[in-house]
């Protein structure tokens, strides 16, 4: 009887058991199946556009002979190229110019394919609008970006802005540097006498 009773113990130890490992098992795969999906959804945020390559070029103000500036010179152009590799989304990734609290945008309109290189271009022409850098004769175009020059008071103090490229679905900065610009010139349109005040400005790269 008593050796019954035993066997009996060991038969339910051995359910128990085996409920026991089986539990075990899905939870950890529910474990590993939650953690495999947040690795893949991570996967797919993480941008992977080492062929984006992104340059900034100043082209300085000229003193003439008789020490007026020749604002026709000065420029700054941002140019985007896609070097090699998959089409880039173009609502994917956008460009911040920040100088003091002033920012210039600069969105794509469309997928950029390899080989291709697309620009802003911001221009500082003289109060009356009458200099202009070749090739940039108005400010019609949906890449450029017209801002006044000739007054210091009309720009942050700072003499340094802030390029970036930013991954929009991850937040990921693909590209970020600070530069030295020229004098105090900036972004910044705000010349109190022309009522002209643009804080922030959306181009489209073309």
């Amino acid at each position: 009887m008593t050796t019954g009773i035993g066997g009996n113990e060991r038969g339910v130890t051995s359910v128990v058991g085996v409920v026991m490992i089986v539990a075990l098992t899905i939870l950890l795969a529910s474990v590993v199946g939650v953690y495999a999906f947040g690795l893949s959804e991570d996967a797919t945020e993480t941008p992977n556009f080492a062929a984006l390559e992104l340059e900034f070029e100043e082209e300085r103000d000229v003193i003439r002979d008789n020490g007026n500036k020749e604002y026709g010179e000065f420029l700054w152009l941002i140019e985007l190229r896609h070097t090699g590799g998959e089409v880039v989304d173009g609502e994917e990734i956008v460009v911040h110019l920040d100088h003091g609290d002033q920012r210039v945008t600069g969105e794509l309109d469309g997928a950029l394919t390899a080989g291709e290189t697309v620009e802003l271009a911001v221009i500082h022409n003289n109060q009356n609008g009458g200099y202009f850098p070749d090739g940039y004769e108005d400010c019609d175009g949906t890449n450029v970006a017209c801002r006044l020059a000739g007054d210091d008071g009309n720009y942050p103090e700072t003499d340094r802005i802030q390029l970036r490229m930013i991954h929009r679905p991850s937040g990921t900065i693909l590209y970020e540097e600070t530069i030295g610009i020229s004098g105090t010139y900036g972004i910044f349109n705000g010349n109190p006498e022309s009522g002209v005040d643009i804080t922030d400005e959306t181009l489209t790269f073309a």
